[in-house]
């Protein structure tokens, strides 16, 4: 049964009277089709109002004559076609509960799909379709129809299909290109007690990396909602951030202070002596190369050329053993392709002693005035070197002592998730939002890693070191050939080392390592003023481009902003109790009149306990006390509560002398008391928000005061209302979710005791910053400015009056501009 095709001619015979009344008729042209698939084409098209096209079908329809008699009855089609789908679906039905043995051995004889390709079928080789293997195994998700007997295969070219493997996949690739890409992250710097600076990897004792705040947020669900799902998020920022907040922040140990202060005592010592060795060097060498043409070159003339040379030799040999630890780092990083500050002050030293040593071999070099000795130039490039190192240490020292002191630190982190700072900073920012808060911490970690971080005027060298000695060596090596041709001797050699350190000389950024560590002083120094510390110039890095901050309102108003001036008692209550019942509610709140309660009750210990505490936006606060509701708000609260008793407005104006706020407090539903508040800004608070405000950065602040509004706080500090934002109370969990206390915290800034000393530091990290770019700029212009220069004296042929009194000149003059714009700016 299975192997013989019914078509639908012979269907429509077997259930009609007379077949050729069908409506259907064949066509003299084409054969008639066989298999199912036809039969169900013709059963669409007879059941629906659209025509059969007549190229993919062996029927075309015709309308049937009808007798001028009109006593022949045409056989209805639709009530035809009914029955046969009955017994299809009859078929169906016998098919599913026939047994699995017989549904297993006719799998493809029953199927019904709507996307199946069926191979070897009727229209098959009109479409040039042929494969290669014929059995079953070979079609993946096919069915293969039965030849005919008798058919010939199809002869033609064989298909087979191209299947790619899966580790060829482009998705495959890119997840191969991302290993690729994750590397050691190699961002700080370590000195030792040598006075080395050793570049270190991120993780190098064989302890797992801490994972990032991020990530750490994702695994635990840590969203503003708590049922949302993890989402993907974009990081904040390309550049990579310092911190690492988590559960392997728990697993850090906090550094051991004094073993750090031991440390840097020492390496004190160490640096101050390179600053005082190299200082006198750097005179010694400037006044070298005045007294080449000073006076008619009087010390010339008191020293041969050989004994003159030996003198340069010897300054710059011992130049390099006091500096031997910068020499063989700057070395290394400069083979490594890491150039920085290091790699572009030691650069110049290496031809100059070179040129030094040939001319101590051969004095005659000198005698001829075309060669030069540029080591005084050298020696100002470390001894500048050497002064950045050491403000980096002594602001190390001053950090850790701030550190050290007791008490719970604050560090500064930032809001990593994209989505949650949109959410506290919807409505006043319309920037991509980078919010900073402030976080309690037990103990710090990562101290010095901070300490040495590189810097912007690291990244500057690590580009134009190679630079200009690849320029430096091609012009030298290209000069020396058209001046001195081929032939190679001592006055060849003399003449390219002296080009060479002439041109590394003109090029090298000797102020590199000032540009950062001078506004950093400035900066560490006020920082230290207020317990707070910056570390290093990832601080700056990190924080430099904060334009919102999470604030408290407590941080607005330090101790003495909130007094309370007067307060009255109704309905017979007792004021020990009301005072009581008002600062245990204050307290629970952390509201910014705790402090003003404080100095009438000082014993928190005799405070009350509060439950189910409510917060009502911009109206007051509200918790239950021994069992009785506590209420203390403002006018509006207390209607809105229903409480009786209220004075009248121009009472309520009498009784607060006009300049102040009113509150009342009520106890189980009756006015129990009133008090007057008076609100005063502090003027260091008042100052660093103007400062914000001019910096553009926004406030996002969170109370529970009804006395405090946006349009109070604006009149008070003078500050637009447009860059603040009360949260309202639905969103307090979401932003003490973000200002929670730490254990161990890895971070590059630390906040002082209690106040607004955050925005110190954000405008202070912004300060460096920008005196940073400054002096960047001025070293670029410097080294251009040298090399062109250079390049001009060598062109017109006067490189004779290109001297080591000039470049020592040159570069002391940029390098004091340097110094003044960035300690102005």
């Amino acid at each position: 049964m299975a192997d013989h095709k019914f078509t639908l001619e012979e269907i429509l015979n077997e259930y009609s009277a007379d077949g050729k009344r069908s409506g259907i008729r064949r066509t003299e042209e084409q054969p008639l089709s066989h298999g199912t698939l036809e039969t169900e084409k013709l059963v669409e098209v007879a059941t629906s109002n659209r025509p059969l096209h007549q190229v993919n079908s062996s029927y075309r329809a015709v309308v049937p004559e009808e007798s001028q008699e009109g006593q022949e009855d045409l056989v209805d089609i639709k009530s035809t076609i009914s029955h046969i789908k009955a017994n299809k679906a009859a078929q169906a039905a016998r098919y599913e509960s026939a047994a699995p043995v017989l549904r297993e051995r006719f799998p493809t004889q029953q199927l019904r799909r709507e996307n199946v390709s069926f191979v070897n079928a009727a229209g098959a080789k009109n479409y040039n379709a042929a494969y290669l293997e014929s059995s079953d195994e070979a079609y993946d998700g096919a069915v293969k129809l039965l030849e005919p007997e008798g058919e010939m295969p199809f002869d033609g070219e064989k298909h087979r299909p191209s299947i790619r493997q899966m580790q060829d996949s482009t998705r495959a690739k890119e997840k191969s290109r991302k290993r690729r890409r994750r590397t050691a992250d190699v961002s700080y710097a370590k000195e030792s007690v040598t006075g080395e600076f050793q570049r270190v990897s991120g993780f190098d004792t064989g302890e797992q990396a801490p994972s990032s705040r991020r990530r750490w947020e994702e695994d635990q669900g840590y969203y503003y909602q708590e049922n949302q799902e993890t989402g993907k998020f974009r990081a904040i920022r390309q550049r990579v951030r310092s911190h690492s907040f988590g559960e392997d922040v728990q697993k850090q140990k906090p550094d051991d202070l004094e073993a750090i202060r031991k440390n840097l005592n020492s390496l004190r010592n160490v640096v101050f002596f390179r600053f005082l060795a190299l200082l006198l060097l750097t005179l010694l060498g400037g006044i070298m190369a005045l007294s080449e043409t000073v006076g008619g070159g009087a010390l010339t003339q008191l020293l041969t050329p050989r004994g003159y040379a030996i003198a340069q030799l010897l300054l710059a040999a011992i130049g390099l053993g006091v500096a031997f630890p910068t020499v063989k780092n700057g070395l290394w990083n400069f083979l490594r392709f890491h150039a920085d500050s290091d790699s572009m002050a030691v650069l110049p030293l290496l031809p100059a002693m070179a040129g030094a040593v040939c001319a101590v071999i051969s004095p005659s070099v000198l005698a001829a005035e075309t060669v030069h000795l540029y080591v005084p130039c050298a020696l100002m490039a470390l001894f500048c070197n050497a002064v950045g190192r050491l403000l980096v240490v002594r602001r190390a020292l001053r950090n850790c002592n701030v550190i050290s002191r007791t008490g719970q630190k604050r560090v500064l982190s930032y809001v990593s998730q994209e989505e949650t700072a949109e959410l506290l900073t919807r409505g006043v920012l319309n920037d991509f939002p980078i919010v900073t808060s402030v976080r309690k911490a037990d103990s710090l970690c990562d101290i010095l890693r901070y300490t040495y971080s590189t810097d912007i005027a690291d990244a500057l060298c690590r580009p134009m070191t190679p630079v200009c000695a690849g320029i430096a060596l091609v012009v030298a090596v290209g000069m020396t050939l058209i001046r001195m041709g081929t032939s190679f001797n001592m006055l060849w050699l003399s003449f390219l080392l002296s080009v060479l350190t002439m041109l590394m000389t003109a090029g090298c950024c000797v102020a590199s390592a000032l540009v950062v560590n001078l506004p950093l002083e400035r900066e560490s120094k006020k920082a230290a003023a207020s317990d707070s510390a910056m570390l290093g110039y990832q601080s700056v890095d990190d924080f430099f481009d904060t334009n919102a901050l999470l604030v408290e309102a407590t941080d607005l108003f330090p101790n003495g902003s909130v007094q309370i001036q007067g307060m009255k008692v109704f309905s017979g209550a007792k004021m020990d109790e009301v005072l009581l019942d008002a600062a245990s509610l204050v307290h629970h709140a952390e509201s910014m009149l705790k402090s003003a309660f404080s100095e009438m009750i000082p014993d928190h210990e005799a405070l009350r306990e509060v439950e189910e505490f409510v917060c009502e936006d911009g109206l007051g606060l509200c918790g239950w006390i021994a069992n009785r509701r506590v209420l203390f708000g403002g006018r509006e609260m207390m209607a809105n509560h229903n409480i009786e008793g209220l004075p009248t407005k121009t009472r309520e104006a009498e009784l607060a002398e006009g300049n102040g706020d009113v509150l009342y407090l009520s106890v189980s539903g009756v006015l129990s008391a009133m008090f007057s508040i008076r609100i005063t800004a502090d003027p260091m608070v008042r100052r660093q928000m103007q400062a914000l405000r001019q910096e553009r950065i926004a406030l996002v602040i969170r109370s529970v005061d009804s006395s405090v509004s946006l349009r109070r706080l604006a009149s008070l500090f003078d500050f637009s209302e447009h860059l603040m934002k009360i949260i309202p109370t639905s969103m307090h969990n979401l932003f003490q979710r973000e200002t929670a206390d730490l254990g161990c915290a890895s971070a590059s800034m630390t906040v002082g005791g209690k106040g607004f000393g955050a925005a110190r530091l954000l405008l202070g990290a912004r300060r460096v910053r920008r005196a940073a770019v400054i002096g960047v700029i001025l070293q670029i212009v410097s080294a251009l400015l040298g090399l062109s220069l250079a390049m001009i004296h060598i062109v017109t042929g006067a490189y004779e009056e290109v001297t080591a009194q000039f470049f020592f000149v040159y570069h002391l003059i940029l390098t004091a501009i340097t110094a003044l714009a960035v300690r102005i700016r």
